[in-house]
């Protein structure tokens, strides 16, 4: 640790300190391996977390899959991804690593108090809010996949939302960076860390690799995985923040659970009624049911490409799928043209009225005459 400059009678001293550098805090969570603590760094004088691999359980696969997940998050500098501050191995052969500390809450505790229907939380988290904060996401994972990263883990659990209201994807613990390259996560089974709504929402590796809740159809069949893994991630993220439930819930074991993620199609959220809010904007349903498409080749084939189509929705441009959409895509036609020619639409506006008195004058005229 740094030593401490103390001022005795004019004269600077340096004092030697004698506690640690990561004094802990608070646990923020655990697995089968290690642990996320919150802790304060006392070089620096700021609170961090940091994230340790126990040597009294670790296998090497743990060691190898923590060593990929530091250099994988070690490349990815974006506003929306936790940063890594440094790493190293404490007195007792722990590896750790430094990261940067979130004040906030996950979205997944986010999701549950929207589902309670918590009015403040209902205030907070309109519709359009969440459409920014899965905005933020598909940058981040945008970002991700400009590296040859695929995250493979993305769910609500693994998005904090800070107290500021910035979007943070974390946990790239079983990111796969290449194509080709060895899967770190593959072979060694382990369950790593928890979640109050039960197994099949935590991350396991091994035969299958991610969370089974939140598998694409081809990461549940133990198939090979790319971009489009996260584009299904991240539609039913989003599918599940709209209408504030999974679509799979109820499922009790591992079997019915990847079963439905093969074969069980993802409902229109649209369709999807709930006692708290209104019924989802239409054009939402429709840009997330094409990203939960079974079928990889049907999806959007890449974020950037879901990123394009949620752009052009703010606009009032998507494509018509159905009466809704229609309308409202005639009315942002409009919208976009009053917007552009606002004197010619004055003139084209005042010319009708004009038309429309002088009619109802003439007709009156010849009811008189």
């Amino acid at each position: 640790m740094l030593p401490r400059v103390e001022i005795v009678d004019a004269q600077a001293r340096v004092v030697v300190e004698g506690r640690p550098r990561f004094e802990p805090l608070e646990l923020l969570g655990e697995g089968g391996h290690g642990e996320v603590t919150g802790v304060r760094d006392n070089d620096i004088g700021r609170r961090v977390a940091l994230k340790r691999l126990r040597a009294a359980v670790r296998s090497p696969g743990a060691a190898l899959r923590f060593a990929e997940e530091v250099r994988t998050v070690g490349q990815l500098e974006h506003p929306n991804i936790v940063p890594i501050h440094d790493v190293g191995v404490d007195e007792n052969g722990d590896y750790y690593f430094v990261m940067k500390y979130v004040d906030g809450e996950t979205l997944e505790a986010i999701i549950e108090k929207l589902a309670a229907g918590d009015a403040r939380y209902h205030a907070r988290y309109s519709f359009e809010r969440r459409v920014q904060i899965f905005g933020a996401l598909l940058d981040a994972v945008a970002f991700a996949h400009e590296k040859g990263i695929v995250h493979r883990d993305i769910k609500p659990a693994n998005v904090m939302i800070g107290a500021y209201g910035e979007v943070v994807l974390m946990d790239w613990g079983i990111a796969k960076q290449k194509a080709g390259e060895r899967d770190a996560a593959a072979g060694e089974r382990a369950t790593t860390g928890s979640s109050r709504r039960g197994t099949l929402f935590e991350t396991r590796v091994g035969d299958i690799v991610g969370t089974p809740a939140y598998m694409s159809p081809e990461q549940a069949s133990s198939g090979p995985v790319d971009e489009r893994s996260d584009v299904y991630a991240l539609s039913l993220l989003f599918h599940e923040l709209l209408c504030l439930r999974h679509p799979l819930d109820g499922k009790s074991t591992l079997e019915q659970m990847l079963h439905g993620v093969v074969h069980e199609p993802v409902p229109n959220p649209t369709f999807v009624s709930s006692p708290h809010q209104p019924a989802t904007p239409a054009e939402l349903g429709w840009f997330v049911k094409k990203g939960v498409e079974k079928e990889p080749a049907k999806r959007y084939q890449s974020v950037a490409e879901m990123r394009d189509r949620l752009a052009r929705r703010a606009e009032g441009s998507f494509p018509i799928q159905c009466p809704i959409t229609f309308a409202k895509t005639v009315l942002g036609v409009v919208r976009r043209f009053v917007d552009r020619h606002p004197l010619l639409t004055t003139l084209g506006v005042v010319g009708s009225v004009l038309s429309v008195i002088a009619a109802v004058v003439f007709v009156a005229i010849r009811a008189f005459s």
